[in-house]
């Protein structure tokens, strides 16, 4: 008996850190009939008061009727987990005990010598720390609410079901709820429409036994489905984008401190001379036993084992075929092993894409009844159809129009956004491309203008499709959209995103309260093991200024401790127990004394690591209305925390809009074309990095929810009428990954 509630008790423990990171609800125990103990729970709330949080009402009422054992459990959970989301886990010791006052009021000859000091003997300043003001806060502490099993279930269905891909955080929360001792019936949806998220999900179910094909199989119904799974069973990314990284794994890199996952250099950050490169990680596949290799065979048999979709990754395929081995098992799976053979000996295979290429590039009219065969195909060729053939306009709308029924959500949703803003004037075309390094990728926008009337039509054809798929689903009532969520894209892709406090997709903008001060800051340690000389760990945090054109107006950084504006706390070298650096900006004076628009934070490793191999790295953003008030660091006044992950020296986790007030998220990496990564020998990479934000164009939430309100709801603006909210803070947020990607998508 004590072993089966030891066993509810872990599990509903391992539910509770996942539901409230995720969307601050608890799952409570049943009382037992044991004393309550209204003192413990008053101290278990004034904890979570000091880092920003309360209980809602319900919640409260429900703890207060647990007996002190459940209560300690609660504790044992909720403060913990709440310290990690604020970043409060860790203790901040600027170099100046005394910031933003002590360096404001230090000369410039006092900070110079303190930093020699520092450099040459690692030696901090030992002024006493002076007692400060209390601190008056003036937000509303966020409400964690009471929260079921059930629903706990259901998030995690979602997640699985995501028509979109997941991020890391996403992929590990997952990875506990797969392991965990739960009926799968109740978190696997029938069928996974986004192929990544299928092939991670079976590998760990095939992994730990709890799966056999007969479930799986209706997840794969493609040769790269099978490959994906191929790869994810072997811990790989089953989104495949190592692939294109293996060629230049061997490679001296031109630039190191844009590192490829894997990579792992010596160099020197003075001089910037880099030692031969040797990969640290070899991307391979694992090999199998006889009966995943049954599997890996029987689900490619199933599939048709197409050939032309194995030419996609024709020399992963042949990889992976010198472990399964497909002639041992030829009379079983005799298409597979026809395919393997060709792949091995046939240098030229004619394909669909083959011919289609061709038709494409001779402008010939037959190409558009042979894209209307694959409807994926044709979406993905319609600008370039449209403007290489106007003549054939109508042939090409008639032939989308036909197919627009087999097109996933997600790409409509994008063709959406493309077509709508097609004719807008902008400098560059922006994208995000597969992988985990955080990279944006901008190039000029050269496209050949194009009928405004045909983009109409596609636009209108696209909205036409969604409404009437979103048609089918249950209605919705009457429906609030906060006009907040015009400035939210949908978050198509988690992939590559850090953890962070509040995730967000790439692009989006959300407000900044009220308050003179944004205090930024960041937090590392040094390596724990390894070689002994990369243990060392710099983290320079500098924060860039810009004009409403992106071009450098002045730099907050550890070269530049102070302005009249704002001030930096000092720049620490190492981190054997953890440091801190801090940025505090005085938005008024910012804008009085200067032309500057953006503030752009950038994060980096001067000692040359990949930020993605510390044991932590976080950055963030508090708002004070008094800079000398309160602890340095208050987790009550974080508005924005990210975990730093990126495989790569330097970081942008975000801009802030000075004046408009809003923090625009990018979690990006710069581009650098030196061996120097301080902000004011980037400054190119990082004015790119803005105006490519600047022209972004993505279909918003405010956007989707308007076509699930025209299909199967009625649009209201009084909130407190609707029965349906879609808004930053209530009813639906734009947090909730896992309920837009499983359930608007």
């Amino acid at each position: 008996m004590n072993r089966i509630l030891t066993d509810a008790r872990q599990a509903r423990q391992t539910m509770n850190r996942i539901y409230l990171r995720r969307v601050q609800k608890l799952i409570l125990p049943t009382p037992s009939s044991d004393a309550a103990d209204p003192g413990l729970l008053a101290a278990l709330h004034k904890n979570i008061e000091r880092l920003g949080y309360s209980f809602a009402p319900e919640l409260l009422e429900a703890a207060s009727r647990l007996d002190r054992t459940s209560l300690i459990e609660l504790y044992n959970v909720t403060v913990p987990t709440l310290r990690q989301m604020v970043g409060d886990h860790v203790k901040y010791n600027p170099m100046y005990p005394n910031f933003p006052e002590q360096v404001m009021e230090a000369s410039d000859a006092e900070l110079y010598l303190r930093a020699l000091l520092h450099y040459a003997a690692g030696i901090l300043p030992d002024t006493p720390e002076q007692p400060r003001p209390e601190l008056k806060i003036q937000k509303k502490t966020k409400l964690i609410q009471l929260g079921t099993q059930a629903e706990w279930m259901q998030m995690i269905h979602h997640l699985i079901g995501a028509n979109g891909s997941l991020s890391e955080e996403d992929k590990g929360d997952l990875s506990i709820a797969l392991r965990s001792e739960f009926n799968l019936d109740d978190i696997l949806p029938e069928s996974i429409p986004y192929k990544e998220n299928a092939a991670y999900v079976a590998s760990i179910l095939l992994e730990e036994g709890l799966a056999d094909v007969t479930r799986l199989a209706p997840y794969f119904s493609t040769a790269t489905d099978v490959l994906r799974l191929a790869a994810g069973l072997s811990g790989l990314d089953t989104s495949l984008s190592w692939a294109k990284k293996i060629p230049k794994m061997l490679k001296p890199a031109a630039n190191p401190y844009n590192l490829l996952p894997g990579m792992t250099y010596k160099v020197d950050p003075l001089t910037g001379t880099v030692a031969a490169a040797e990969p640290s990680i070899t991307y391979h596949f694992r090999k199998f036993k006889r009966a995943e290799r049954r599997l890996l065979l029987g689900l490619l048999e199933k599939s048709g084992a197409s050939l032309e979709d194995m030419l996609l990754q024709r020399e992963l395929w042949k990889r992976l075929g010198e472990i399964l081995h497909p002639g041992e098992m030829r009379g079983r799976y005799p298409a597979s092993f026809e395919a393997f053979t060709r792949l091995r000996r046939e240098k030229s295979i004619p394909t669909f894409r083959g011919k289609v290429e061709k038709g494409l590039r001779l402008r010939d009219p037959q190409v558009i009844a042979q894209l209307a065969k694959r409807p994926g195909e044709l979406a993905r060729r319609m600008d370039f159809l449209l403007r290489s053939q106007p003549q054939q306009t109508e042939a090409i709308l008639e032939a989308f129009a036909t197919a627009s029924d087999q097109l996933a959500v997600p790409l409509l949703l994008q063709l959406l956004a493309h077509f709508k803003h097609r004719a807008e004037p902008r400098k560059y075309r922006v994208f995000f491309p597969k992988g985990n390094i955080g990279k944006v990728v901008a190039v000029y926008n050269q496209l050949p203008q194009l009928d405004p009337a045909a983009s109409e039509r596609l636009v209108h054809l696209i909205e036409r499709e969604l409404v009437a798929r979103f048609a089918k689903r249950e209605p919705l009532g009457r429906v609030y959209i906060d006009p907040q969520l015009a400035q939210i894209p949908v978050p198509f892709s988690g992939r590559s995103a850090s953890a962070s406090l509040r995730p967000l997709p790439r692009g989006s903008r959300v407000a900044i309260p009220e308050g003179d001060i944004l205090r930024l800051f960041c937090w590392w340690s040094n390596i724990k093991d390894g070689d002994k000389d990369r243990r060392r760990v710099d983290i320079d945090l500098s924060l860039v200024l810009l004009d409403q054109q992106w071009s450098h107006v002045q730099t907050l950084s550890f070269y530049n401790l102070k302005e009249s504006f704002g001030a930096h706390s000092g720049d620490i070298t190492n981190a054997p127990k953890g440091a801190s650096e801090f940025i505090d900006l005085n938005v008024p004076n910012v804008l009085k004394q200067t032309r500057a628009r953006y503030a752009l934070v950038q994060v980096a490793c001067f000692t040359g690591q990949a930020i993605s191999e510390l044991p932590e790295c976080l950055a963030g953003l508090m708002v004070r209305h008094d800079s000398q008030s309160g602890d340095v660091y208050d987790p009550r006044t974080v508005e924005s925390r990210f975990d730093l992950t990126v495989d790569a020296q330097q970081a942008v986790p975000f801009a802030v809009d000075l004046w408009e007030r809003q923090l625009i998220w990018m979690d990006a990496v710069p581009k650098n074309r030196s061996f120097l990564i301080t902000a004011g020998t980037n400054m190119t990479g990082l004015e790119l990095l803005g105006r490519a934000f600047s022209d972004v164009r993505r279909t918003t939430l405010a956007e989707l929810y308007t076509l699930h309100a025209e299909a199967r709801g009625t649009l209201t603006d009084r909130q407190e009428e609707a029965d349906t909210v879609f808004s930053m803070e209530e009813g639906i947020t734009p947090y909730r990954t896992d309920l837009i990607l499983g359930e608007y998508l």
